[in-house]
């Protein structure tokens, strides 16, 4: 089987690619990062066709895909999002749009995954996030991720694409974006900062490590044609703990064993609705029991496994 993997040199993409290759899955795919500094591919670039391309150029490279994964994201949320809504826009839903206007033309279509984001959702502040939820996002990049599964919404029902929408709790973990608040956190107590100063200190989020996110679309990729045209929830961690951003930085601390002292700061716009925090829980109950899928790693465990991985790697962000 093939799979084709936009944005692959990234934290979703690489660790895809190294679990679909060392499955038998035949890999390639598209980043807009050069090849030679796509570190997170290394142990597997030479067992894959890496492009060294933008989704937006994306051409007969996907001939022949049984699958494609769009796992390509132009620009992360916030503070980039808010301060350049134009470019966030551009570069986060013109891609996808390319991608599926190529896939319509084709002969043989390939099932889509789109991996979204509950950033879609925050604006159903202090609701139960289940996967028929409309869109409801506080924040560009929250739009551009809603946008974004409207559009494949829009190509499933127009032009009849196979698309499965997937929204993934905040992941973390080994080999994640340095600039994440997770990382941030775990960097600054690593390298013996006194001070974190914490913006949107009391907004929520449901974290889940990279092995829980990699197991869920192992499970997918298993059950695929029984849920074309659906949305899944990728969320939860071993008892599904939703934390506010402090708790996470008090966790971190201790887990690092240093006493670096964090200080409650203002709220990022996007961060809350007329005056009120980000606040939620989760029913993934559908996803589960149709993937028989459970998230196995708690948040101990995983904070502890990202930050001894960041103490191996602290040369790389020092």
């Amino acid at each position: 089987m093939k799979i084709f993997i936009t944005g692959i040199a990234g934290v979703l993409g690489s660790n895809l690619a190294t679990m679909l290759v060392s499955q038998g899955y035949n890999v390639r795919g598209c980043d807009v990062i050069r090849k030679d500094e796509a570190w997170r591919l290394g142990p597997i670039l030479d067992k894959i066709i890496y492009l060294w391309k933008s989704t937006i150029d994306v051409g007969t490279e996907v001939e022949g895909a049984d699958i494609i994964i769009d796992c390509g994201l132009g620009f992360a949320d916030r503070p980039f999002g808010n301060d350049s809504p134009v470019s966030t826009a551009i570069g986060n839903i013109l891609p996808p749009l390319c991608l599926l206007e190529r896939i319509r033309k084709m002969s043989r279509r390939p099932i889509l995954i789109y991996p979204s984001s509950f950033n879609s959702l925050y604006g159903h502040v202090g609701a139960t996030f289940v996967e028929t939820m409309s869109q409801f996002p506080t924040s560009i990049y929250g739009w551009t991720k809603a946008s974004v599964e409207q559009l494949y919404t829009v190509y499933r029902i127009m032009y009849g694409l196979p698309i499965i929408l997937t929204r993934v709790g905040s992941a973390y973990g080994e080999q994640m974006r340095s600039d994440e608040l997770m990382a941030k956190l775990i960097i600054h107590s690593l390298l013996g900062k006194q001070k974190f100063y914490l913006r949107s200190p009391r907004a929520k989020r449901l974290w889940t490590h990279i092995e829980d996110v990699l197991s869920f679309y192992n499970c997918l990729l298993n059950k695929l044609n029984s849920h074309i045209g659906e949305t899944l929830h990728c969320a939860g961690n071993l008892g599904n703990r939703i934390c506010e951003n402090v708790e996470i930085a008090k966790m971190i601390v201790k887990t690092t064993g240093t006493h670096m002292e964090i200080v409650e700061g203002e709220y990022e716009p996007g961060e809350t609705v007329f005056g009120t925090s980000i606040r939620f829980s989760v029913d993934s109950d559908y996803t589960r029991e149709a993937l028989g899928w459970r998230p196995r790693v708690s948040l101990e465990v995983g904070i502890k496994r990202t930050v001894d991985w960041f103490k191996a790697n602290l040369w790389r962000f020092s």
